[in-house]
């Protein structure tokens, strides 16, 4: 059914109710800070895998403000994924998964009490200045498989799949490549060899076109270990 190409595996899906369960919109406060970068600890790797929810989730989960080093592997969130998803089935009648199923995971285990969404560039900032770290579920295109020399991912070649994986910060200051300003700071599960250690920058510009196609943010309002 879905064979997605190797290292993504985010599959897209509409549901109606999470327009119930949006992300806070812009906050006054986050007009005054320029840029914020959220800890984190070490870079994972999905290799071929198509388990990139599985890893963003993950890793997600390793990064501040709440730090939940224990709990599922990466690829115990991406096979309970496959389980509670939009679609019948698992490996191999079809590969990969959806970010809120990656969400439902975690809730179902007791790190997240509940997750809510972004459609649009502005919120999915806001939050990044000023509450955490968010898991983006957008198009992945040929092109930015190979970030440049400045370590920026550029939108640009064919559509190769959907791919999920972790903005960390953003920056209203600095200067992208193709001239605009404002860029955000991924982190990727493509291990540490890939890019700058493992991260890449994406301009504003075009990151909110991903995100206006197809593309979805996604965060927990709060995290928490889960009661023994």
């Amino acid at each position: 059914m879905f064979d997605p190409q190797k290292k993504l595996g985010r599959l897209h899906s509409v549901d109606v109710n999470d327009g119930r369960f949006m992300l806070s919109p812009p906050r006054r406060e986050a007009a005054n800070i320029e840029s914020r970068y959220w800890f984190h600890q070490g870079v994972l790797d999905q290799g071929d895998s198509s388990a990139c929810v599985g890893f963003s989730a993950r890793q997600w989960l390793n990064m501040g403000p709440v730090r939940n080093l224990s709990g599922p592997t990466a690829m115990e969130i991406y096979r309970k994924g496959q389980a509670v998803d939009e679609w019948p089935g698992a490996e191999p009648a079809y590969y990969g998964t959806s970010v809120r199923a990656g969400f439902k995971v975690l809730k179902s285990l007791g790190f997240v009490e509940s997750y809510r969404w972004a459609y649009d560039l502005d919120t999915v900032v806001d939050h990044v200045l000023t509450v955490g770290p968010v898991v983006l579920g957008t198009s992945f295109f040929e092109d930015m498989f190979t970030p440049d020399k400045q370590g920026f991912m550029h939108v640009g070649g064919r559509m190769a799949g959907g791919h999920a994986y972790v903005l960390k910060g953003v920056s209203r200051t600095r200067k992208c490549p193709d001239g605009s300003v404002g860029c955000g700071r991924i982190i990727n599960s493509w291990s540490s060899k890939w890019a700058q250690n493992g991260m890449a920058w994406i301009s504003f510009k075009d990151l909110a076109a991903l995100i206006a196609d197809q593309g979805e943010a996604c965060a927990a309002v709060e995290a928490k270990a889960p009661v023994a």
